[in-house]
């Protein structure tokens, strides 16, 4: 048997952020199933139905392709990870409305919480075309008012930190002094789920349509998956699926999208880019 080596999948993000993965399932893969790493469990699921395993590598790779192309989910399931997370709050947010993961956060009851502050680099724009998005710009280099405002936003931030230690050395409560603390504060939480899973939190978190800071954990974790699972990772990348509305699929018929919302158009062409 092989044992996969856990060492290399530690990423620092945001500055003060960090994703680490505590461990896999499976740990130990057979030596000739090597080049598949986590994959093999995959194979191994599928095929049980027929009271099979692995073969060789091609026809090994070609089932994988074959399950995530035909939307099979469950032999992807049979692969586990586990995650150590550093997140600003309104991050963890976000993360925590994916369902279908075991999560177990520290308690601000339990610690006194560190002084470590997300305070962003970069200040968009709103997208008016699409209400949850950001434009790909930067006010804090061209806006000066957008500058002493968000500076003054940050700093009030600290203070509020700051409040917070002083009310716990009165004796007041840590369950009660931590009530005011920003969301931009960092949080620290453990995270298990299984690959067909983590594939879904990775295609909503690490697209054009998410916001920077959680992307760059889904972008991180995606890297650090492949690792494990190369060629789930490559089928995945190779099989995109999109959701059209009917006006949509009439427009691609009659090559004009002059019936489309603003929206639509957008989306519709990040597709064929």
């Amino acid at each position: 048997m092989y044992n996969q080596c856990l060492k290399v999948a530690n990423r620092n993000i945001l500055r003060n952020g960090f994703v680490k993965l505590i461990d896999i399932m499976p740990k130990e893969i057979p030596i000739e199933a090597r080049a598949l790493g986590c994959d093999s469990a995959v194979v191994q699921a599928a095929r049980v139905s027929y009271a099979q395993g692995l073969k060789d590598t091609k026809s090994d790779i070609k089932l994988i392709n074959y399950l995530y192309k035909h939307k099979h989910t469950s032999p992807f399931e049979m692969v586990k990870f586990k995650f150590h997370v550093k997140a600003p709050i309104f991050v963890a947010r976000q993360w925590f409305r994916h369902r279908m993961g075991n999560y177990n956060e520290i308690s601000g009851r339990y610690t006194v919480l560190n002084e470590d502050i997300y305070v962003p680099i970069k200040i968009p724009s709103q997208n008016t075309k699409n209400k949850q998005l950001s434009n790909n710009d930067n006010l804090f280099n061209n806006n000066k008012k957008v500058n002493e405002l968000q500076t003054k936003y940050m700093n009030n931030c600290m203070e509020q930190f700051n409040i917070y230690q002083q009310l716990m050395s009165l004796g007041v409560s840590r369950e009660v002094a931590r009530i005011g603390l920003p969301l931009n504060l960092f949080t620290e939480f453990y995270w298990s789920i299984d690959l067909h899973n983590l594939l879904n939190f990775i295609k909503l978190r690490n697209s054009d349509k998410a916001q920077f800071e959680i992307k760059e954990y889904a972008r991180n974790i995606e890297e650090i998956v492949e690792n494990y699972c190369p060629i789930t990772i490559n089928a995945f990348r190779n099989n995109k699926q999109i959701n059209l509305s009917i006006e949509q699929i009439n427009s691609l018929k009659i090559n004009s999208l002059d019936n489309l919302s603003e929206r639509e158009k957008i989306e519709l062409e990040s597709f064929f880019s």
